[in-house]
């Protein structure tokens, strides 16, 4: 625009130079120079009549002008290109005779002209060409008035074709698509209501539009509450995906993906899109499968084959539903213990694979029911090392579940060496023994893991003081921290060791080697 605005400016300096008129500066062409000029240029009446007319024929925009009987006064260059007229066959023609030839837009075009005469329109409408062609444009006309009287109007005609195709593109494939689409504003009012909604729910867009979405759809108790914090959430997102229930119009339930986008203008959200994909079918063969996958575990759990693979306690949690992997984690006091067994190495040596194998499962198999026997979880197995929680998941009084995890560590030590007896009395050379590690204290317990695979597990500070106590302790020992000793110092016989200097504690852990059993 600004070489339009060079154009116009010395175009009425020539117009003053033709009169003898006198411009009082002559400073440098520079903008505020430019701007100082034309304020004494337009002081000229005829001046100010040149400097609008330059304005107007450069003007990329179509610009009309009328008298009040409609007649064209004026008909600038970007008209004859939008609408294919020169300006001679233009001027001096009623204007619906030039763009509103056609009977489908002359109804609407003559409403338009009444409304002119009497105050501002502004509307995206469709005219016509020389050609015939309808052209889309956008309207925006002002009658023109002089001291009390209407004289005429002022039409800028902008060509927005490009825009209104694509604006009925997306309403085509809105229209056209099976997916249930609507769209809510801040309040979850519909404001649109496809025909992919009409068949998924029952409602007309007559029914829909204007109603809060869901007291629609959601309008049961069940899910009311449920539905209403979604929308207050995906109205904060930018993106938003859930699969739920929804209800029809004749009461039905029905399973829906549930996608929100927001619809954003000037950097702030106005309104937000919102589709719904039925997969009903795909929600009955997900639960029909979950079911048979419950129903399997169910009996695996029944005939004994699940604990082959799982602690007992986390196999009867999944399958109550009491244990979920998208379920938040858990701080809880329990008592850790860390096993390991003493001579593996040297019987790995003299031992064929496969005599090996069996071995460390006939030792795997024992230590476990030691666990297990006494109440405890099993978190892990690392080669012939052993991790085991007591106090989760099932939550156990503190000194309870201290006391079990002595216990287990004292029938893990005598089960350990029945089995180096066995395995020599088959002339196996085994000096087995086991070594333990026991520890109370804050934890964080749950279901770790990645879609591919998950655990029920416990992480913290006390799993490692367990284990530093583990590998503190001498050949067939079993250490403690200072509170699991405190939990069950009147039911056993214990001594004091030198403090353990443990990574990431602020002072050394005291030990305590408990030696035997008083109390049962």
């Amino acid at each position: 625009m600004e070489s339009a605005y060079t154009e116009s400016l010395h175009g009425v300096k020539r117009a003053v130079k033709r009169k003898g008129g006198q411009l009082a500066s002559d400073r440098p062409d520079t903008y505020a120079s430019r701007m100082d000029v034309l304020g004494e240029l337009l002081k000229d009446p005829d001046a100010q009549r040149r400097f609008y007319e330059t304005l107007i024929e450069v003007s990329p925009t179509a610009i009309v002008t009328v008298s009040t009987e409609l007649i064209v006064t004026s008909w600038n260059p970007a008209a004859e290109r939008l609408f294919g007229y020169a300006r001679d066959e233009a001027i001096g023609r009623h204007i619906d005779e030039l763009v509103a030839a056609n009977d489908e837009v002359r109804p609407e075009a003559e409403a338009v002209n009444e409304q002119v005469m009497q105050g501002n329109v502004d509307l995206v409408t469709r005219r016509t060409r020389k050609d015939g062609a309808l052209v889309d444009v956008a309207i925006h006309a002002v009658p023109i008035v002089m001291g009390d009287r209407v004289v005429g109007a002022f039409a800028l005609f902008e060509d927005v074709g490009e825009l209104v195709r694509q604006r009925r593109f997306f309403e085509s494939l809105v229209e056209m698509s099976p997916t249930a689409i609507i769209m809510v504003d801040e309040a979850w009012v519909v404001t649109l209501w496809n025909p992919g909604a009409e068949t998924l729910f029952g409602y007309s867009a007559f029914e829909a539009i204007g109603a809060q979405v869901d007291d629609l759809v959601a309008n049961h108790p069940d899910i009311h509450d449920e539905a209403e914090a979604w929308s207050a959430e995906a109205w904060q997102s930018d993106s938003f995906r859930r699969i739920g229930r929804r209800v029809r119009k004749d009461g039905t339930w029905v399973d829906v993906e549930i996608l929100a986008v927001p619809v954003v203008h000037e950097g702030e959200r106005i309104a937000y899109y919102v589709l719904y994909h039925d997969v009903t079918q795909l929600e009955q063969t997900r639960r029909q499968l979950q079911g048979r996958v419950d129903e399997q575990l169910a009996e695996l759990l029944r005939t004994g084959e699940l604990a082959r693979f799982l602690p007992r306690q986390v196999a009867e949690g999944l399958l109550a539903g009491q244990l979920r992997p998208e379920e938040p984690f858990e701080r809880r006091r329990i008592t850790v213990l860390s096993a390991d067994m003493v001579g593996f190495t040297e019987l790995s040596e003299t031992l064929e694979p496969e005599e090996l194998s069996e071995a460390l499962n006939a030792y795997l198999r024992e230590m476990s029911a030691a666990v297990v026997g006494h109440g405890g979880t099993l978190d892990s197995f690392i080669g012939d090392g052993i991790l085991a929680l007591f106090g989760a998941p099932e939550d156990v009084v503190e000194a309870d579940q201290a006391w079990a995890a002595v216990n287990a560590a004292f029938e893990m030590r005598s089960r350990c060496r029945e089995l180096a007896a066995s395995l020599r009395a088959k002339g196996i050379p085994a000096d087995l023994d086991i070594r333990v590690g026991l520890n109370t204290g804050h934890c964080t317990v749950g279901v770790f893991g990645s879609d591919i695979m998950r655990a029920y597990k416990a992480v913290g500070f006390a799993v490692n003081v367990a284990a530093r106590l583990q590998g503190a302790a001498g050949r067939g020992s079993i250490l403690c921290g200072f509170r699991t000793y405190a939990l069950i110092k009147e039911r056993v016989k214990a001594l004091e060791r030198e403090p353990l200097t443990v990574k990431g504690a602020s002072r050394p852990v005291e030990a305590w080697e408990i030696v035997d059993l008083i109390g049962g």
